[in-house]
C-alpha cells in the first residue's frame, strides 16, 4: 500500500483529502490494522465463519 493509494482510499469511503503528511501518519496504522486482521483470520474458529453469524456465538464461554 502506498501514501496515495492510502490517500485515495480516504477519498473514496470517507470523503476527505487528508494532507500528504496526515496520510503517510496513517499508513503505518493502516498496515498495522491489516496485520492484526491476517493473524485473526488465521485463528481456527472451530468451524464457525462469523460472516454468517447474526451474533457473537464464543463456546468457550456460553453454554452449549
Amino acid at each position: 500500500m502506498t501514501t496515495e493509494m492510502l490517500r485515495e482510499l480516504l477519498k473514496e469511503f470517507v470523503g476527505v483529502d487528508f494532507a500528504q503528511e496526515e496520510v503517510e501518519r496513517l499508513l503505518p496504522l493502516y498496515e498495522r490494522q491489516q496485520d492484526r486482521m491476517r493473524e485473526l483470520q488465521a485463528l481456527d474458529l472451530g468451524g464457525d465463519d462469523p460472516r454468517t453469524m447474526s451474533y457473537i456465538n464464543d463456546r468457550r464461554i456460553s453454554p452449549g
